[in-house]
């Protein structure tokens, strides 16, 4: 079976696994099923079910799902020639990478980076990212992952168009490859070398040789797997090798056969490749026509790609073309454009850049020799001094064991009584061991009881209030309806004054009911997560205080950051919202000489934490003692409504969420509740660095 054949089996197997799979298992299957894609070459079928693969890592908030996912679509990305789509996924995981330490990942985003910023043309930026790579993964040792970082690097300069510093560097990567016996990517390395011998400045047919060795050593690594990227780049290098040897119609059968397999492929930017060196062909066979037809598509497909390095090469064919016309406009014209693209693409500042990446990289090393080198003189220092010191310690062992040897003999005599008591002790130790063994066991056991016994009384408790809360709102319910039904027909005012009173309190017991019932929901409930969208929420809090009729001379402000963005269930954030807000307008300063206000800040913080803020200038709250605030059914003021239950509500919900609350006085004496939020809830933030707060 052919590779081909055994990917197209592998992919239907995946695609046969899909139906009928949760979210959370058909990632993998998602995952495998579009690298499969994009080795097959079907890169518009690869991004699709990358993107889904990664809708399912955001949803999970499984930051390293995201990442995995974000760079297969950024591969087919770059593979669909949608350079900068690739560039900004690419660009926008690699600081998820960073910030949760994924240093595998980063360091195959920091390739895919630099390959992208090769292709773009922006070489500074291409060796910048590559040199980090290199330097990360000389860190580690791996030989096999140094020799793609060096084979990215002469990438670069082969782009660059500065092939003897292009060889040097892939000539580093396979000698590492042959070290390691690793053959991954043996052919690529392989290809790049024999088309760098093409280019070689000063090249003969020796070099055009040697090129076209190394293109058939790949095409033997491969042999029936070779894949069409390949199968394109050796024609095409054995093309160059064949026209710089004279063979034109070798030449022209090569790139012909290099041109078809890009069309299949798709791959636009060898098919601009392949047609700028057939234009070639066709000049030196005299063929014009041919020619300026072949250089044309290529000037058209560079321009629309924005390939300024094939538009370059393009520009400076159509000038050799008209010059061997005689037709000096236009030669002129476009040797002309080659300049000014060719002072755009490779830049002084560029060539700036380039040397002192090259310069910071090179002095880098220099450093680890001498480093090396003076560790290896300190350390045959500190041999030959602990050789003194070992051979003075050995005199005087020689001299201890003299005397030793003496007090060996009575110590022996005491350590056989000493046996024979240690040995009795160890008997006693060992039944009382056991005797300890079967009070553990014991009281494992009952306490295994009392947890059991403790959760059935919680599950009770919970129950009861949820029942009890429900079977007294029936009455309550009635006895406010009489309440209502009375004050319409008592005329007496010393009866309404007492059902007035009634009714207040009847409402006052049906509201701490709710509350009651919002705990044991709050404690029942399973999470729904959604993006949280804070301004909505506030402004729906204070429409329903205004509504129950908010104080003249109170002054509410907001402050909403729109960074303030988490993924946590939108319904307990409301009730934290709801109560503390309410809790601060319901204890206002009522002096008549104070602007009584409440402020709401709601803002981000490092590592995706958000904090809310109240403060007001109310009737302030003691802070001796904090945290009876915010247990049940404690009241800091007579004013309290509820039965000290809004601020437990709000504890119980946070805590749901994994956040925290708290009580502070701020600077200028006002009451700050605060409240911190994390960016995902406890059972969604692993990976997740949380913040010191």
């Amino acid at each position: 079976m052919s590779g081909q054949e055994q990917r197209s089996t592998t992919i239907d197997s995946l695609k046969n696994l899909l139906p009928g799979k949760s979210d959370s298992e058909k990632f993998n299957i998602l995952f495998d099923l579009s690298r499969a894609l994009i080795l097959d070459s079907r890169q518009r079928e690869a991004l699709s079910y990358a993107t889904e693969a990664a809708r399912i890592g955001w949803d999970q908030g499984d930051s390293l799902r995201i990442i995995k996912a974000t760079m297969l679509e950024a591969s087919a990305l770059r593979r669909l020639e949608r350079l900068d789509e690739a560039l900004k996924k690419s660009e926008q995981v690699l600081g998820i990478a960073r910030r949760n330490g994924y240093a595998a990942e980063n360091k195959i985003l920091l390739n895919s980076i630099a390959l992208i910023y090769t292709l773009k043309a922006d070489y500074g930026k291409a060796l910048e990212y590559n040199f980090e790579t290199l330097i990360a993964r000389e860190k580690d040792g791996v030989k096999s992952e140094i020799s793609i970082a060096l084979n990215n690097i002469g990438l670069v300069y082969f782009k660059m168009r500065h092939y003897s510093k292009a060889i040097e560097f892939y000539t580093k990567a396979l000698n590492l490859k042959r070290e390691s016996n690793d053959t991954y990517d043996l052919d690529r390395l392989l290809i790049n070398l024999g088309l760098c011998y093409n280019q070689i400045a000063g090249a003969d047919a020796d070099d055009f040789n040697q090129a076209q060795k190394y293109i058939s050593e790949a095409l033997k690594t491969c042999a029936d797997n070779c894949s069409p990227s390949i199968l394109i780049e050796a024609h095409f290098g054995l093309g160059v090798s064949n026209i710089h040897l004279g063979e034109l119609s070798e030449a022209r059968r090569h790139f012909e056969r290099s041109l078809e397999i890009a069309r299949q492929d798709n791959d636009k930017r060898f098919q601009c490749e392949n047609m700028v060196y057939l234009g070639q062909v066709a000049r030196e066979e005299n063929d014009i026509k041919g020619a300026e037809l072949y250089l044309r598509r290529a000037e058209a497909l560079s321009s629309e790609l924005g390939y300024g390095q094939l538009l370059m090469d393009t520009y400076r064919q159509f000038a050799v073309l008209y010059t061997s016309r005689n037709d000096f406009q236009n030669a002129s014209f476009y040797q002309s454009r080659y300049i000014q693209l060719k002072d755009s693409v490779i830049s002084e500042e560029l060539v700036k850049n380039v040397a002192k990446i090259q310069t910071d990289y090179e002095e880098r090393e220099n450093i680890s020799i001498i480093a090396a080198k003076e560790q290896v003189i300190k350390q045959q220092s500190d041999l030959n001094f602990a050789i003194a010191i070992i051979a003075m310690l050995a005199g005087m062992l020689v001299l201890v064991l003299q005397r030793s040897n003496r007090t060996i003999k009575r110590v022996n005599a005491q350590l056989s009584e000493a046996k024979e008591t240690i040995q009795a002790q160890n008997e006693l130790l060992e039944s009382k061991n056991k005797y300890l063994d079967k009070e553990v066991e014991a009281k494992t056991i009952d306490l295994e009881r009392a947890n059991q016994s403790l959760k059935q009384v919680n599950d009770e408790l919970d129950n009861f209030i949820y029942k009890t809360s429900h079977d007294i709102r029936g009455p309550l319910a009635s006895l406010k309806g009489m309440c209502n039904v009375a004050l319409l027909d008592v005329k007496d005012p010393v009866a309404l004054d007492y059902l007035r009173k009634l009714d207040t309190t009847a409402e006052r017991l049906n509201t701490i009911l709710t509350r009651l019932l919002i705990i044991n929901q709050i404690n029942n409930s399973k999470l729904s997560i959604s993006q949280v969208d804070f301004e909505s929420i506030v402004n729906d809090v204070l429409m329903l205080e205004k509504k129950k009729g908010l104080p003249q001379k109170l002054v509410i402000r907001k402050q909403i950051d729109e960074r303030a963005v988490i993924r946590s269930d939108r319904e307990l954030i409301r009730i934290v919202l709801e109560n503390l807000i309410d809790n601060a307008i319901k204890f206002y300063n009522e002096a008549a000489t104070v602007e009584s206000f409440v402020e709401i800040y709601i803002l981000p913080m490092d590592k995706g934490y958000v904090k809310m803020r109240v403060v007001d200038n109310g009737i302030g709250i003691s802070e001796e003692n904090p945290g009876k605030l915010f247990r049940m059914f404690f009241r800091a003021s007579e004013r309290s409504e509820t039965g000290g239950i809004g601020l437990y509500i709000v504890k119980t919900a946070t805590a749901k969420l994994g956040g925290r609350v708290g009580l502070q006085t701020t600077p200028e004496g006002y009451t700050e509740f605060y409240v911190i939020f994390p960016a995902y809830p406890p059972n969604l933030d692993e990976g997740i660095e949380k913040p010191s707060i």
